[in-house]
């Protein structure tokens, strides 16, 4: 197997460090010391601290290859999000965006990435914005319940509860009409 390259080693440094910590928290040093390379070579390899930043949200929201219609969208998230890994070794883009989103340095990039790689990539499917927009604020919303609140009701992940309820919280989203006066 390859050894991975100084620019790998310092891009899944930054990763771990931004993603867990957020940027604001983290320095440069700390993330050369974790890929034990020198500090120059972030520079080097990513002019900055930023650039570093940006590398690591570049396959952060990635849907490639969405379905073309509803019903496999809300399939495809209820398969993605019941049987994702739960290793708490590996940084999430849920834990990410609740870090970083808010802020001040990296948050308008955070969103602006998001809207464009996600919420965007969304709204193609559904047909439109505010649907998507509702659609994602469910899937985050049932992200959060289950690993950050531990709400107690949430299914355990895999099980045909966790599924069911995800794929109920999703149809709802698309049942709302952003025509309809009061919803």
């Amino acid at each position: 197997m390859d050894e991975p390259s100084t620019a790998d080693k310092l891009r899944d440094a930054a990763q771990l460090a931004f993603w867990d910590n957020g940027y604001s928290n983290v320095s440069v040093r700390q993330i050369a010391n974790a890929a034990q390379v020198d500090v120059a070579l972030i520079s080097r390899y990513f002019g900055g601290k930023m650039g570093l930043f940006e590398a690591t949200l570049h396959k952060s929201f990635d849907l490639d290859n969405l379905p073309e219609d509803r019903d496999g969208l809300v399939e495809l998230f209820v398969d993605i999000f019941s049987y994702a890994p739960r290793d708490t070794s590996s940084p999430s883009a849920l834990r990410m965006l609740l870090i970083n989103a808010h802020d001040d340095a990296v948050g308008p990039l955070v969103r602006a990435r998001f809207e464009d790689m996600f919420t965007r990539q969304v709204a193609r499917v559904i047909g439109n914005l505010p649907q998507a927009a509702l659609f994602v604020a469910a899937l985050f919303g049932f992200m959060v319940a289950e690993k950050t609140l531990h709400l107690p009701g949430i299914g355990e992940p895999g099980s045909p509860l966790y599924a069911n309820q995800l794929r109920h919280l999703l149809h709802a989203a698309l049942a709302f009409d952003p025509d309809v006066p009061n919803g």
